[in-house]
């Protein structure tokens, strides 16, 4: 299993559950492979973890991958950036590269057992 993050402007409105466009890594994701939800931006982090629920396909823009969050998290930038674990992730070094950006098993295990799960959060 391999772990994913996949970037999303909140400026441009909301995003969620459903299709994501791809431009990389098209021959490595795979269904049930891990994803975090990244916000880029000043305030930007970790918004939400999730799983990769269908694999790349031909999508209306182009290859897309379907994805379902269901866990809530808020983790800051700057707070990813003093985790030793973290602080040399892809999104770190090129924010403007294309979605996905592949994570490290260290990466992830820096978000998914980060604090601030919301309410509602299952904690799992």
């Amino acid at each position: 299993m391999a772990h994913w993050l996949l970037q999303h402007d909140p400026a441009r409105g909301h995003c969620g559950d459903g299709d994501w466009l791809i431009r990389r890594y098209r021959d490595r994701v795979r269904a049930g492979d891990d994803v975090a939800l990244w916000h880029s931006g000043r305030s930007g982090g970790v918004a939400a973890l999730g799983t990769i629920v269908e694999g790349p396909h031909e999508s209306p823009g182009g290859t897309a991958v379907g994805v379902r969050f269901d866990r809530w998290r808020a983790i800051p930038r700057a707070e990813l950036r003093a985790d030793e674990r973290f602080r040399d992730a892809l999104i770190m070094r090129m924010p403007a590269g294309g979605n996905p950006f592949p994570l490290r098993p260290g990466e992830w295990k820096a978000i998914a057992g980060a604090r601030d799960a919301h309410p509602g959060d299952s904690g799992t």
